[in-house]
């Protein structure tokens, strides 16, 4: 189905312009005419004047800033309108009136605008593939072939706002031993190039006296006041070549297999990419669609090449008329437990509230497991930085008490 853009005539004789979604011109002119308009021009996709050309891509540029927050709030505040019986074009409307987002207000009217011309809700949401991911166009699609587009965006609401609590709990499980490292180097790297340079010049007349530590960090000062052009340039060099080979397809492998086999972070992110998967799968099955197309759209949202291997192998079992189970059973990715619950899902004709269970006890246990892992790192990651920094401390002190000695 494509989009025509038109002008006609109305009953009153007004020029009216606007788009309308249609199999073909023919179609489209018989929509027209059947809604009482005269077809005076109509043309395959949008035109759209100077102006309008500037606005749109004002709300292309706008759609970069949509927060999943934003999101959100569309699809509750329209489901529940919904579900008191407002009309969808009404519902938009007095969503847009209200105060919200700049960015996202943008986004929510060129929808508005799209649905009064006569296209779909999940058309027009689909023209904004960075606001609105893949599973919410297609659940609002099969909502509505149902009828059921209050409950559809209503599980929608309620599948991202669970998606954003998991997305931030990993990034605050990650913070705290990111942010140690950081000040552990940063404080490393000003008492070595900084303070241990003011003791230099004492320790260097009783340089047969100092404690192999001081010699160390003396060294290691001397050698980066001496040399901090080349290691800055090095640094720049080596980031770059990071960045350049984390794009290839090698750098990505070794980054998602480094996930998954990390001490302590990599059973978290396993059951990160269990929890992600079941609820994504959940959602999509209970709301009627299509079992093949799920599980596309959930190897679309997984965000780990392993993983995303599994969903195509098991894509492609399914294409041979084998079970879900089946691509499951020969992954280590999937522990033994959770394949016997597909398998049994499968034949009971319950897979859906299956994987909804497979995706409350797999949250569960990544609940535990991001408490599990901030447990450990925390206590780690301190004693590495009293460790540095005791180091560098030590140093500076030992020469003193060595000194003394020598002069008593």
């Amino acid at each position: 189905m494509g989009v025509f853009t038109y002008r006609a005539r109305d009953l009153r004789g007004e020029l009216i312009d606007g788009t309308v979604n249609a199999e073909s011109i023919m179609e489209a002119s018989r929509f027209l005419r059947a809604e009482g308009k005269y077809v005076l021009d109509i043309t395959p996709g949008v035109v759209r004047s100077m102006e309008s050309q500037v606005e749109q891509i004002r709300t292309i540029e706008a759609a970069r800033r949509v927060t999943r927050p934003d999101v959100i709030e569309f699809c509750h505040q329209i489901s529940v309108m919904l579900d008191a019986g407002v009309p969808l074009g009404d519902a938009l409307e007095a969503f847009n009136s209200v105060g919200h987002n700049t960015h996202f207000r943008r986004i929510s009217r060129a929808i508005q605008d799209e649905v009064h011309s006569g296209a779909t809700l999940s058309s027009a949401m689909a023209r904004w593939p960075r606001v609105f991911p893949p599973i919410t166009v297609t659940l609002v699609k099969a909502s509505e072939a149902s009828g059921t587009m209050a409950l559809m965006l209503g599980r929608v609401a309620h599948y991202m706002h669970k998606e954003l609590k998991t997305a931030r709990q990993i990034k605050s499980a990650l913070a705290y031993p990111c942010v140690m490292i950081v000040l552990a180097l940063t404080i490393t790297l000003f008492l070595v190039t900084i303070v241990l340079p003011r003791f230099a010049s004492i320790y260097s007349k009783r340089a047969a006296l100092l404690p192999a530590p001081t010699k160390i960090m003396l060294a290691l000062s001397a050698f980066l006041q001496e040399n901090w052009i080349a290691l800055a340039m090095g640094v720049v060099a080596a980031g770059v070549i990071l960045a350049v080979f984390l794009r290839t397809r090698w750098g990505r492998l070794t980054v998602d297999w480094t996930k998954l086999h990390l001490p302590v972070i990599g059973s978290m992110y396993r059951q990160l990419f269990l929890t992600r998967s079941s609820r994504t799968m959940a959602t999509l099955i209970v709301s009627g669609v299509d079992l093949l197309e799920s599980v596309n759209i959930t190897r679309g949202i997984t965000n780990n090449a392993y993983y995303q291997s599994l969903w195509k192998q098991v894509a492609f079992d399914l294409e041979q008329g084998r079970s879900l189970s089946h691509a499951f059973s020969q992954s280590t990715l999937i522990s033994p437990n959770v394949v016997r619950m597909i398998a049994a899902g499968e034949q009971t004709g319950r897979l859906g509230p299956v994987m909804e269970q497979i995706g409350q006890n797999s949250e569960e246990e990544l609940d535990e497991a991001i408490t599990r892992t901030t447990q450990y790192l925390e206590p780690a990651m301190i004693a590495i930085m009293g460790a540095v920094v005791g180091f560098v401390a030590i140093a500076m002190l030992l020469p003193i008490m060595t000194i003394s000695r020598a002069i008593s």
